[in-house]
């Protein structure tokens, strides 16, 4: 979604108009009043330009349209890995599709209860909330677990 500036600005001055006369009454001076005004207008600049430079990624299956449409994949094309799950047998199939070899030999050392909570987190999308539960132990447990598997991956 786009964002439609003239609109937006006018909607922007018809608030500062009601913020201005309600801080004048309130016994504002006029140069405290602009300085508030231009760091909202900054902010409203800002929002502008991120709302501008970003979209929204689909949440899971990218079909060939969606790529190709979108300027984001075409910018990072390369950081994009695509692969299909059911082409790879097996819980830990997603260990075979890394490509850097010494991040691929670190994996391949972990434990399988440490491989088990990173596919459960990576792969799956569960919550460290979620694992905890699923393991029946407190979030912090997880939250430690995974810290030590990227230091050790590191």
């Amino acid at each position: 979604m786009g964002f439609y500036y003239a609109a937006e600005r006018k909607r922007f001055e018809k608030e500062w108009d009601k913020l201005r006369k309600e801080y004048e009454a309130a016994g504002m001076s006029l140069v405290s009043i602009q300085l508030l005004y231009e760091f909202d207008l900054e902010f409203f600049r800002s929002q502008r330009t991120y709302i501008n430079h970003t979209q929204t990624m689909p949440d899971e299956y990218i079909n060939e349209e969606q790529t190709d449409n979108s300027a984001l994949f075409r910018k990072f094309e390369t950081s994009v890995s695509v692969f299909n799950e059911s082409d790879i047998p097996g819980r830990y199939a997603w260990l075979d599709t890394i490509e850097n070899q010494q991040l691929a030999l670190a994996l391949r050392q972990l434990t399988g209860e440490d491989l088990e909570l990173l596919t459960l987190f990576a792969m799956d999308g569960f919550t460290q909330s979620e694992i905890a539960t699923m393991l029946k132990c407190n979030q912090s447990v997880i939250s430690r677990k995974l810290k030590r598997i990227k230091n050790f991956l590191r």
